[in-house]
């Protein structure tokens, strides 16, 4: 009955939290105007890290390994504005 329990209030908090690859896409495309075939890329390179059980410092690992993805298929200046906002992360959490 426990187990079941925390099987359901983790399930909440994943839903709360959680983005769908699109929405990662959605939010990176306000931030670099990507083009449709930097769109399809990106939301593949999300779907197939989301898809990954991953402990903390594995995600922690993969997701350094899924920007470097993202910045290779990123032109030079949407390169510097990826970069940006990845400096502006932190801080955000932080507040």
């Amino acid at each position: 009955m426990g187990m079941l329990t925390l099987q359901s209030v983790n399930a909440q908090r994943k839903e709360g939290k959680t983005r769908t690859p699109e929405q990662m896409v959605e939010k990176l495309d306000k931030k670099l105007n990507l083009t449709d075939e930097q769109e399809k890329q990106i939301t593949t390179l999300y779907s197939d890290f989301f898809k990954q059980d991953l402990s903390r410092e594995e995600r922690k690992s993969a997701m350094q390994e899924l920007e470097k993805k993202i910045t290779s298929l990123l032109t030079d200046e949407q390169k510097e504005a990826f970069e940006q906002m990845k400096k502006e992360r932190p801080q955000r959490q932080k507040q």
